[in-house]
């Protein structure tokens, strides 16, 4: 016995040192810095900024008089979410700067010890997490007001998971037998998150998947199916809402999106909500003006799964577009990259980084508009949260690294050929 758990402990550390010494000889050097991909990160911040600003206005207090000058307001306003946004930020760009130098492929050989990696932590946050709102079971908190959702870096671990596994293909997926295994990679984590319960963070997870299915040239027929089998699972959380001890919490959120004037109290979120984004106008009634839904605290959590409502109340229908565009920018972006990478593993990485963010950002806005249930997803690089924050940034940093080596390999390329013709 002893001697097998030795023998595995010294595969584990020669397959350990053997990763670290990949990851050394193959990490980002000067010359591939000049193909870093400025539009995406810039868009990035952007939007990260321009999130900074809308928190300030989300966590402003009551005003007579709307402030005249920008010191006026912070002198005036409480500026702690802000700050500890901006911190949140930095924190992201530090973490997207060690995934950028470290090379992607690394991750390929890692995938299966990020995937199970992340089912230990997920089990570990189920066993020891405090429940919260909704009985749910998502954060490892410390202190008095601050914690870590680990199943949003989950997200990440399945991206890599599965672009590992899909780029491994030869050939489409064909027959349903072939996608057994794909389907319990998927069940063991989602389920995890289900049991927190977490069925926004559940349903990002169906999404990214979906998405890598299809763009793994999967046959048509099996993804029809898998549609039925997501809404006879949708049927069956619905049953386990209406028995579980969180029922009232979720339930009634479907409910109310289905008839929100029956239920005037528990939908006070959702229709003080689309006041103040028709409340907004053209133009927006400023960061900080009186009488706003954000000073008067009319909406909850409005700096962080709600912070759309504030962006179109500040900022007007010209602020909603513009964020809107900006979004689109980023998600054109991210897939015109994925387009231009020739190595499979690299292209999958990308295009799970932007299903992961298209579905958050649909599903925010259109929970907010009350085309949706209210599902607590947030606004990426908007809503207040470090959890997601370092999660969208640590994706920022997977596209940008995949982008780089794939310019740079592309160029040096470029350089032999020339070289060889000239000879």
């Amino acid at each position: 016995m002893l001697k097998s758990i030795h023998s595995f402990l010294r595969r584990c550390w020669i397959r350990i040192k053997s990763d670290w010494l990949y990851a050394w000889h193959n990490h980002t050097t000067r010359s591939m810095i000049r193909y870093f991909d400025w539009p995406l990160f810039l868009i990035v911040i952007g939007i990260s900024l321009f999130g900074v600003v809308c928190i300030f206005s989300a966590t402003s207090s009551e005003v007579t008089t709307a402030p005249s000058t920008i010191m006026e307001m912070l002198e005036t306003q409480s500026i702690a979410y802000p700050r500890l946004q901006l911190i949140w930020l930095l924190a992201g760009i530090g973490a997207m700067c060690v995934f950028i130098f470290l090379p992607y492929l690394l991750f390929k050989r890692i995938s299966m010890a990020v995937y199970f990696l992340n089912i230990i932590v997920l089990l570990f946050t189920l066993a020891i997490a405090k429940a919260g709102r909704g009985a749910m079971k998502a954060f490892l908190s410390w202190g008095n007001d601050r914690g870590l959702q680990t199943s949003e870096f989950g997200k990440i671990a399945i991206i890599i998971a599965f672009a590992a596994s899909f780029s491994a293909l030869h050939k489409p997926i064909e027959r349903l037998k072939d996608s057994l295994s794909y389907i319990l990679m998927l069940f063991a984590p989602l389920v995890l998150v289900i049991l927190q319960p977490d069925f926004g963070t559940a349903m990002v997870y169906i999404a990214i998947f979906s998405v890598m299915v299809f763009v793994s040239g999967t046959n048509p027929k099996l993804i029809w199916s898998a549609i039925l089998a997501v809404a006879l699972f949708a049927l069956t959380y619905w049953v386990y809402m209406n028995t579980s001890a969180s029922s009232s919490f979720r339930a009634t959120r479907i409910l109310i999106w289905l008839d929100p004037g029956a239920y005037p109290d528990d939908a006070r979120q959702v229709i003080n909500a689309q006041i103040a984004v028709g409340s907004g106008g053209i133009w927006g009634k400023g960061v900080i003006s009186p009488g706003s839904f954000a000073s008067l605290g009319y909406i909850s959590d409005d700096h962080t799964d709600f912070i759309f409502a504030i962006v179109c109340e500040s900022f007007g229908l010209v602020g909603g577009c513009s964020l809107v565009l900006a979004y689109v920018l980023l998600i054109g972006r991210m897939i015109h990259l994925a387009l231009r990478t020739t190595e499979r593993f690299g292209s999958f990485l990308i295009m799970g980084s932007a299903a992961m963010l298209i579905f958050h950002i649909v599903e925010n806005l259109c929970m907010v508009i009350g085309l949706t249930p209210v599902t607590g997803i947030p606004l990426p690089f908007v809503s207040y949260g470090g959890s997601n924050m370092l999660t969208n940034m640590i994706a920022i940093g997977l596209v940008e690294s995949v982008t780089m080596r794939t310019r740079y390999n592309a160029a040096n390329a470029m350089r032999t050929n020339l070289g060889t013709v000239n000879i």
